[in-house]
């Protein structure tokens, strides 16, 4: 593994599948570490970090574009997110319930997942703890 490098992390096996056909279309070798883990227990994808992402080191410049390109708003990339307090990109999106933290949070969960035309995606930063939409 010392010769891959994470190009990416998402929070859903099937968001990962799509982008890695993209990028093996582009000829870019691509592997995909805790796929079948989530796949199997979704709610693991928190705990576990994630569907990382991984491509040849002299492969990451020319995979990190097509990504950045390609990437839709809600895609499940959780690496792209920047924190507006601290601007480090160590952020985890916070879906459900169990995400919470505090009542605050657990209430919030509780109401966006009564709204299912809410779009808006909740994300903490793992650095600075700082909670925002993006």
């Amino acid at each position: 593994m010392s010769k891959f490098k994470t190009v990416a992390v998402y929070s859903y096996p099937a968001y990962a599948a799509v982008m890695k056909s993209k990028l093996e279309s582009e000829g870019i070798v691509v592997l995909l570490r805790d796929e079948f883990t989530v796949g199997v227990d979704p709610f693991a994808s928190q705990a576990i970090g994630g569907v990382k992402m991984d491509v040849h080191i002299e492969d990451y410049v020319k995979a990190l574009g097509i990504i950045e390109l390609n990437s839709a708003q809600g895609s499940g990339l959780t690496n792209n997110v920047k924190c507006p307090n601290c601007g480090k990109r160590a952020v985890r999106e916070q879906q459900d319930i169990t995400a919470a933290r505090n009542f605050k949070e657990r209430l919030l969960a509780v109401a966006l997942s009564m709204n299912p035309f809410s779009t808006a995606a909740t994300y903490r930063c793992n650095h600075c703890e700082h909670i925002f939409n993006e």
